[in-house]
């Protein structure tokens, strides 16, 4: 009788345990969902800074060519494609942080007394806050824009005179600072729902974990992690000499000789390795068999995971470059000398205790970073670099068949390409595609190995 009872219990455990585990995968999808929302605006906020940049550039040119004013007069000036692609990007953000409030209502909705609800909630709140200050950030942003169209246009006015020009640019500028006051907050937003999300990852996993332990009572996973961190880590050969280096300005991939092969793009993937749903290793072999290579740019709060700590291991041994997106992803144009430095070498700390290689890249956090980061990446001996285009995060392109598309017929996609792409399932699934159609059109993919970083100085 008593060996029924137990044969019950257990079973009833099992319905426990299975319901539990719905609730986890749910809720680690929704998170999914909340980083790819997250940074699709990250992504289209750092284009409107782009756009701004190249304004003065597009000012200057329209000039140049049209010294009798008559595109400003008539509105067909490529200022005026430049502010209108602008205001595109501001409706679209507005209604990707539509998106972003249905997708918490959902998350802060979870009632399963087994997770980590007081952090779920807390996410929730961070995440208004996002919302809130994103659009204090965007209605200004408008208001600046109607200021600037008002003044290139009444630049080509008959009437119009130098004093007024200035007075024009004055108030542009006030509006800009304006607007860079508003982001402050959106970027403080960032930090803290990283760092939450990263938390809140671990606490599910080990959630994941303990009901695991419960169901089959496993024994000696502690001794296998020890015997695994007793190896000695794999040291990868050095390049005989550098091949190509990064265009400090716009992060393409360029041949150090004369001659050299300018027909070449780079792969890199950020967010490595992602848990507790990681689709590092998969990516990496598919690129490892189709005999290519790429940069694994890994956050430094998920190499505290055992798990993830065996898949870089695993991901370095196959010959690939493990580089540095920060710890915590933070905006390091928001930290001090000091934040940064413990975000970078903390990450490269790690790293080399796993690989017994310390990182030779650094890709900062929404590809913002200052005089700082550079003077901490030139004496760690990083090489810092952005990209060109990436796509994977965009609602339409998160499936494999369109992000290979996109990919591959780009307009962006020109000599020396630094490809962006995260651990994402989807990215998964196109990369083999992804590589093919690159070399269908006769580009090479170069190896991270013979991409030049300056020597390291002890700090």
């Amino acid at each position: 009788m008593l060996r029924g009872k137990k044969i019950a219990l257990v079973f009833t455990s099992a319905l426990v345990l299975s319901a539990c585990a719905d609730q986890v995968k749910e809720t680690t999808e929704t998170i999914t969902q909340i980083r790819t929302e997250e940074t699709e605006i990250v992504a289209q906020l750092n284009e409107l800074q782009q756009l701004e940049t190249a304004l003065q550039k597009t000012f200057d040119e329209s000039l140049a060519s049209d010294e009798e004013l008559k595109t400003f007069k008539d509105g067909s000036a490529a200022v005026f494609s430049n502010l209108e692609e602008r205001r595109t990007l501001a409706d679209s953000i507005e209604s990707a942080l539509e998106g972003l409030a249905e997708t918490k209502a959902d998350f802060v909705a979870f009632d399963e007394e087994t997770l980590p609800l007081d952090q779920m909630q807390a996410i929730g709140e961070t995440l208004d806050l996002f919302s809130e200050n994103s659009l204090t950030y965007l209605a200004a942003y408008r208001d600046s824009l109607d200021k600037e169209e008002e003044l290139l246009t009444g630049f080509g006015a008959d009437d119009a005179t130098f004093d007024t020009f200035f007075a024009g640019i004055e108030a542009i500028n006030l509006s800009a600072e304006t607007n860079q006051a508003n982001l402050a907050p959106v970027a403080e937003n960032l930090t803290t729902l990283d760092a939450q999300l990263i938390e809140l990852e671990a606490a599910i996993a080990a959630i994941g974990t303990e009901g695991s332990a419960e169901a089959d009572s496993s024994a000696g996973t502690a001794e296998s992690s020890e015997a695994a961190a007793a190896e000695t880590p794999a040291k990868k050969a050095e390049p005989v000499s550098y091949e190509y280096r990064i265009n400090p300005e716009i992060s393409t991939v360029q041949p150090i000789a004369e001659d050299g092969n300018t027909q070449v793009a780079l792969l890199t993937f950020d967010d490595a390795p992602q848990q507790p749903n990681s689709y590092t290793v998969e990516i990496a072999e598919t690129v490892k068999s189709k005999e290519a290579n790429a940069i694994f740019f890994v956050m430094g709060q998920f190499l505290t995971n055992e798990q993830a700590r065996e898949d870089i291991k695993t991901v370095y041994d196959m010959g690939f470059e493990i580089g540095n997106h920060s710890y915590s992803h933070p905006d390091f144009q928001t930290l001090t000398y000091d934040e940064q430095l413990e975000e970078i070498k903390s990450t490269n700390d790690l790293i080399e205790e796993i690989t017994g290689e310390r990182p030779r890249f650094l890709r900062a956090p929404y590809g913002q970073y200052n005089e700082d980061t550079i003077a901490i990446a030139a004496a760690e001996g990083m090489t810092i670099m952005n990209w060109t285009y990436g796509y994977d995060w965009v609602e339409e392109f998160m499936e494999g068949t369109a992000l290979a598309d996109v990919m591959v017929n780009s307009k962006y996609l020109g000599d020396g390409a630094n490809l962006l792409m995260h651990d994402r399932p989807w990215t998964n699934d196109a990369i083999g595609a992804i590589i093919d159609g690159l070399r269908a059109k006769d580009i090479t993919i170069v190896d991270p190995n013979v991409i030049e970083s300056p020597e390291r100085e002890e700090m």
